[in-house]
Formats: C-alpha cells, structure tokens, sequence
C-alpha cells in the first residue's frame, strides 16, 4: 500500500519534469546570461517607473467523490468556476515592486447524492484584494542569477458566506492572509528557469451558513509553496511556460454552535495540491503586450473531513481534479 502511494504521487512530477525539460531535446539553447526584461517570463519585474498589468480570464472543472467512514461513495461532485484576476504592479525602482491583485468569480457545483438526487449551489464575488511588494536582493545585470524576496497581505474585507440551493455564497476566505517567499531565476538567449517558494499563514476565518445561521470558525492555519518555471523562447514572439508546482496544507481545526447550543468539533484535511502548469505566448509588441494561453492542471491528495463530535458522520475527498483554461493579456504602460 505504502508502495503504490509512492508511485502515485510521484507520477505527477516526473511527467510534469518530463515536459518541462522535453524542450533541450529538441531546440539548441543559448544558455547565455541575458539580462533583458521580457514581460512573459516568470522573472519579470518592471523597470523602475513602469505600470504593468496583467488581465485574465480562466474557466475551471472540478470533480471529486465524497465517501462516508465505511469507505461507501455518498456522493460525486462538479463543479465549474469562470474567474477574471486583475494584477497591477509597478516599478518604484528597478529592484523593488509595489503590486496589487484581486479576482471576480462565479461559480456552479453540482452534487449528485447516491441515491441519485440533485442539489446545485451557486457562489459569486470578489476575493479580498492582495498588496504586495517585491524586492529583487540581486540583479543577472550584476549577478549570475536574479534573487527575489515577497510578501503579500491580503485584509478580510468581504464576509464569507458558504452557498445553499436556495442562497449564493461569496467566494472570500473570511480571514486575513499574509504570505511571504523567496525565488531564484537565472535568465538565458532562450530559456528562462526559475524556482520560488512561499510560506502562507491563514489567519483564523469565520464562514456563515445563510440556510441554518450556523457560522463555523475556523482556526489558523499554514500553507507552503515550492515551485520551478522555465521559459523556452522559440522565437521573437513565441514563448511557452512549462511548470510543476507542489503546494503542502496543514489541517484546520474548527468548531460550531447549533440554533439549541450544541457545540460541535470539527477538522479538515483538505489534501496537498501538485499542479502542472503551461502556457503559449505570443508576444505582438516587444517587451510590451503579451497574449497567453494556458492549461494548468491541479491534482489533489485525498482529503477528509472529521466530524470530532460525531465521528460517523466524517467524510473523506478522493478522485479530486481540477482542469484550468485561461486567456491572459500581459501589458506594460
């Protein structure tokens, strides 16, 4: 058992290495140092004085099963999510960035229960806005490879509120978040590799129940990112990004009051995420508008969800997958 949990979760980064280095066997790089700012590549930053924006829209599939503590499915679930992210960064100076982002989305899910009856929630809204900042510590022009350091805080402004058949729900966390990292890069003629990792803390969030007023608290919690991008530069104008990137969640601890003033006890696992990321640029200005399109797909560790008061009634998330379709429009003003 332990063997074949191996070999499945190590499937997902050899396939995503593979593809990521499949390009060295059929293009001769020049892997000279090239210190030119190129807005599709996973190093950019602006120069010092420059507003870049990036605008996308993505459509989102996911699937998983929900099982009870026997092991029997309960239920199957789809849900299909279409998002628009807004970044805005600029250059105060050549080393260091000041960004902002922020998301719309609107979302469908469908649960399918055994015994074949349907229920379908809706959530739509804004996530809460991001302020950042990005401080490049050493510069290819100088160094032999680029040296970032970020952190990112994103203050709880819109209330959480899960989605019931007959209410929406918001798509906001319901709590601060705050994330810092770090990332090297070194950027050749034709090939770009950059590797980064982040550590966030979740602060404690607090989602209401519109259907039964329940509000459920969440306690904090830490997510840890590591990543590795590169960028194969085919042409001027034609560029592809290939990536794996593996992302580590903790398990949250929770609890809610019932309308009689029960109180229940609760845990979530929601299972580590690896995604493989790529995407096709076409560069139509030099160094100055940029399309993109793009596939990622998210492959999750199953979850669970512990009902401590009620032990039967935990379940756990096996099967969950989640595909990404974007169109991304890189520009600087």
């Amino acid at each position: 058992m332990m063997k074949n949990d191996f070999n499945r979760h190590l499937y997902p980064y050899a396939l995503g290495l593979t593809f990521i280095f499949l390009p060295f066997n059929a293009h001769a790089f020049d892997l000279s140092p090239n210190v030119s700012r190129v807005v599709s590549d996973p190093s950019y930053l602006p120069s010092g004085g420059q507003l870049f924006s990036s605008t996308e829209y993505s459509d989102s599939v996911i699937n998983f099963n929900t099982n009870d503590t026997s092991g029997a499915q309960t239920s199957t679930t789809n849900t299909i999510s279409d998002t628009v992210n807004q970044v805005l960064e600029f250059g105060l100076t050549g080393d260091f960035t000041l960004r902002i982002a922020d998301s719309y989305q609107w979302s469908t899910s469908t649960s399918t229960a055994a015994d074949g009856s349907i229920s379908i929630t809706n959530s739509e809204g804004f996530v809460d806005p991001s302020f950042g900042i990005i401080w490049r510590v050493l510069d290819e022009q100088e160094h032999f490879f680029n040296w970032d350091l970020t952190g990112s805080y994103a203050p709880n402004f819109i209330n959480a509120q899960s989605a019931d058949p007959t209410q929406n729900g918001t798509v906001a966390r319901g709590g601060d978040t705050a994330s810092f990292g770090t990332a090297l890069s070194y950027k050749g003629e034709d090939f770009t590799l950059y590797l980064s990792g982040s550590a966030t803390y979740l602060d404690n969030r607090s989602i209401l129940n519109p259907g039964s007023n329940i509000t459920v608290d969440y306690n904090s919690s830490w997510q840890y990112a590591f990543s590795l991008l590169t960028q194969t530069r085919v042409t001027d104008k034609w560029s592809v990004n290939l990536g794996l990137s593996r992302v580590y969640i903790d398990n949250i601890n929770g609890s809610f009051t019932t309308s009689n003033g029960a109180l229940f006890t609760i845990g979530d696992q929601p299972g580590d995420v690896t995604t493989f990321i790529a995407a096709l640029n076409l560069q139509f200005a030099p160094n100055r508008f940029v399309m993109s399109i793009i596939y990622n797909y998210d492959s999750f560790d199953n979850g669970a969800f512990t009902n401590v008061t009620l032990p039967n009634n935990s379940t756990t998330t096996t099967g969950k997958g989640e595909s990404v379709y974007g169109l991304e429009f890189r520009y600087v003003l």
